[in-house]
């Protein structure tokens, strides 16, 4: 049985165009309880990123108290991040937590009315829910074989590595390298220390392979 991980979950909203700005008036709208709209640091965050999509930040005043952007997108929206309103930073729980609870009370009861499809990822996933079947079979193939201690330096263990990454490189998929460092770490329990190395090789070999490609 695969072995689940808490993840960072993913939001997003997709629907007709011309509704977009209506759908940004019945979001705002909705928030009430702990939400609420924050149009001036909206205008600054849309300044300081020079956009010119739409920009809105809603604040959350439960515990922990926390801030929420909403990104324009072609066809609605998505959240592209959840941080804290003082310091530090949030875990995934509370992040996770913080963002069902906008889904709970400010999307979801307008979001169908107006003809916006909510799409959210689970809290846990498994390196299938990131990778084809080929993918996560080298990978693992890799993982189970290597000697953890020496990570990928022995000849065999070198060669099922960049099985590994050419075959994701060439099937055009993405994996992003802390998701890797902590399915190695935490799933395949190598030691951080191996896995964070493992992740940024992983992740330089991805950036030479994609210039290849391109010159």
């Amino acid at each position: 049985m695969a072995v689940e991980m808490e993840v960072f979950r993913d939001m997003s909203l997709h629907g007709p165009r011309a509704k977009r700005d209506e759908l940004r008036a019945a979001l705002m709208s909705a928030a009430s309880g702990n939400w609420s709209v924050d149009l001036e640091r909206s205008e600054e965050m849309k300044r300081s990123a020079l956009t010119d999509e739409d920009v809105v930040l809603f604040r959350y005043q439960g515990d922990p108290a926390a801030g929420l952007t909403l990104w324009g997108t072609e066809d609605g929206y998505y959240v592209p991040n959840v941080v804290p309103l003082t310091f530090g930073s949030l875990t995934i729980t509370e992040y996770n937590e913080v963002l069902q609870d906008f889904i709970e009370v400010v999307v979801e009861p307008v979001a169908a009315r107006l003809g916006f499809e909510l799409r959210a990822t689970q809290s846990q996933q498994t390196m299938s829910d990131w990778v084809s079947e080929d993918v996560e079979t080298k990978l693992r193939r890799f993982s189970r074989a290597a000697n953890k201690s020496t990570g990928a330096s022995h000849p065999s263990d070198e060669r099922r590595w960049f099985d590994f990454i050419l075959t994701i490189h060439r099937r055009g998929e993405r994996l992003d390298a802390d998701k890797l460092s902590r399915w190695l770490r935490e799933v395949e329990q190598w030691d951080e220390e191996t896995a964070h190395e493992l992740a940024g090789d992983y992740e330089r070999a991805r950036a030479l392979l994609r210039f290849a490609d391109e010159n």
